[in-house]
């Protein structure tokens, strides 16, 4: 048994580590993540099973019930991503649950169960853990263990210790972001979208995303109605759109751009419908997404011509796009007045025109796919390093950027999406954070571990943002981000600076709220 941080490259071959305690430490109202594998010499180890213990300290304790436990499925990748120097070999991703999220029951009988569970001889099993701070929970050192069994013989108790700041995390979410729409989810599972019994499933995943401070573009009927005679009508959506925003903390609100080959009418639905959301106080976080990477003359103009007619309806409508601020050809003019959300690349992002554009009053997103850009940049893909989920988000806050952007977290093209999620056969897990539950007897979701990685980041963000609230935050945040990155290409890969990094500023929060 030995404990290996999540933010390492861990295989079913690695030679075991030396770690032997999990050692946390976060804030109230955060989760934390931490990992333990067991691994068999010679024999096989069988019907193995993991369990904990609640933490507790002098305070108080945090009940075994906040902190959720997980098996660690693993991909075979033969052959390594596009442009990745990672060996092959079997990496784990899907973290197939111990528990039901929904039910609150242990979960037995399906294709994939997290236990009991088998190691083979010389191979390593991971066992995830989630451990949950609930709000006001005291501050202090809490301890408690993880138990792993094997046949109903205790192999090993991991201690583990958590440190809990004088602080918690914000409900609401700074990072905006869209991490692609859930409609492909119906069809994967081959069910009709609009029934009653795609209803939950869909509500799972919405909400699942949502745990993880990822908004999706998919948020299930918060758009009102609206006909040319009678204009808006919210009677099946309007309390929808309210919990999304006020209760789950939704940020980001991708208008649907209807009506495009009317362009009367789709000015006209447009101009009631920014001004139902102006009446609620949303029109501010709402936004249209125009034409996709546009790549030539001809989608500029498309792209100008989209933003005119939405400007026409209302001024006050944010048009966003998928391209950097600095035009890509002179030959087919710019995009500057058309764009109030600029969405480059990260292999693509230019700081002068970008801090331009802020200084505009526009908004800077950022968005990855495939692996475009320079060397450096940090890819999403299953078999690149852990730390490029983290970095992203640093580097986000020292180019001001304040929204991201991921086109699907299930685009699954092969059947068996559990084994095979690759695009177009180079790229392991792109557009894919979320694996179909149905195999491992849920009907929500189950999550990745890049999912859970990019949680940790967001919730980094999170330090940053309270931190540069506070006085002398601003400018205590930028010195403390610099050290850690400073683009695309140059950030950090050492673990240990993004560890110091984060502690200064829970410190500086905490010394100074």
């Amino acid at each position: 048994m030995w404990v290996a941080s999540p933010w390492e490259h861990v295989l079913k071959d690695t030679k075991p580590g030396d770690g032997e305690k999990v050692n946390l430490q976060c804030a109230a109202n955060e989760y934390e993540i931490f990992r333990v594998i067991v691994s068999a010499g010679d024999k096989p180890l069988t019907n193995c099973r993991a369990r904990v213990c609640d933490l507790v300290s002098e305070n108080g304790a945090i009940p075994a019930s906040n902190i959720s436990l997980y098996r660690a499925h693993y991909i075979h990748i033969f052959e390594p991503s596009y442009r990745s120097t990672a060996p092959p070999g079997w990496y784990p991703d899907p973290l197939i649950p111990v528990v039901d999220p929904e039910t609150g029951k242990v979960l037995a009988g399906a294709q994939y169960d997290a236990q009991p569970f088998d190691v083979p001889p010389n191979t390593n099993q991971q066992i995830w853990g989630e451990v949950y701070v609930p709000k006001g929970t005291s501050a202090g050192d809490y301890s408690g263990q993880l138990v792993v069994t094997s046949g109903g013989r205790r192999l090993a108790e991991v201690p583990i210790r958590l440190t809990v700041w004088d602080f918690e995390l914000p409900d609401e979410i700074a990072m905006r972001s869209n991490f692609g729409s859930l409609g492909g989810v119906a069809n994967y599972l081959k069910m009709n979208p609009t029934s009653e019994q795609f209803r939950p499933i869909w509500e799972a995943y919405i909400l699942t995303l949502l745990q993880h401070r990822a908004i999706p573009s998919s948020l299930g009927g918060v758009w009102p109605d609206w006909s040319e005679e009678g204009g808006i009508d919210d009677t099946q959506s309007g309390q929808r759109l309210h919990e999304m925003v006020y209760e789950h903390h939704v940020n980001a609100l991708r208008i649907p751009f209807r009506y495009r080959d009317n362009p009367p009418k789709c000015k006209a639905y447009l101009s009631d419908l920014a001004n139902y959301l102006r009446q609620r106080g949303l029109l501010d976080i709402a936004y249209i997404y125009l034409k996709d990477e546009p790549n030539n003359a001809e989608d500029y103009q498309i792209v100008r011509d989209q933003a005119a007619l939405i400007h026409e309806a209302d001024p006050d409508i944010k048009c966003m796009c998928t391209e950097q601020t600095k035009t890509s050809n002179p030959e087919w003019g710019d995009l500057y007045g058309a764009v109030d959300i600029w969405c480059p690349l990260w292999g693509l992002w230019d700081q002068p025109t970008a801090q331009q554009r802020l200084q505009m009053g526009e908004e800077l997103w950022s968005y990855t796919a495939l692996c475009q850009g320079p060397d450096g940049t940090p890819w999403w893909q299953i078999d690149f390093p852990p730390l490029n989920f983290r970095a992203p988000f640093w580097i986000s806050w020292h180019y001001s950027i304040t929204g991201f952007l991921y086109w699907s977290s299930v685009y699954w093209n092969y059947e068996d999406v559990w084994n095979k999620p690759h695009f177009r056969d180079r790229y392991w897990g792109e557009g894919m954070l979320l694996y179909p539950g149905q195999p491992a007897g849920i009907k929500g979701p189950v999550v990745s571990i890049r999912l859970k990685l990019i949680r940790e980041a967001l919730e980094d963000y999170e330090y940053m943002n309270m931190a540069a609230k506070l006085p002398g935050g601003n400018e205590y945040v930028d010195q403390v981000v610099a050290q850690v990155a400073t683009s695309f290409q140059d950030w950090s890969r050492q673990l240990t600076d993004y560890q110091r990094a984060r502690q200064a500023l829970a410190q500086f929060i905490q010394t100074s709220k």
